[in-house]
């Protein structure tokens, strides 16, 4: 087996400074981006849930989770709200009363 040499000791990666860390305290990672216009599904926690599975093509996925994404929000979200609105035009349309 052959001996091996280095010609220099590899150096350290350079810290971040003080600064470059406050910034990212105060901006970075973990920090909540919600915001307030964004629709929330009306679900108590109390409630019990039931999952819904459901087939789209590739394309119509893509687009909405890029679309999602881009807003900063949660397709599940998205999605109960939709269900909940549209359930409500449904039960109008039926003459379907909620007590």
């Amino acid at each position: 087996m052959s001996k091996k040499t280095f010609s220099a000791a590899p150096k350290p990666k350079q810290q971040p400074t003080d600064d470059q860390i406050l910034a990212f305290e105060r901006g970075g990672a973990g920090h909540d981006t919600t915001r307030a216009d964004k629709p929330v599904a009306k679900t108590t926690p109390d409630e019990p849930t039931k999952r819904l599975s459901l087939d789209l093509p590739a394309s119509l996925h893509t687009r909405f989770k890029t679309a999602c994404s881009a807003t900063d929000r949660k397709m599940v979200g998205e999605l109960q709200a939709f269900i909940e609105l549209r359930t409500q035009e449904l039960e109008e349309d039926a003459g379907i009363t909620r007590k």
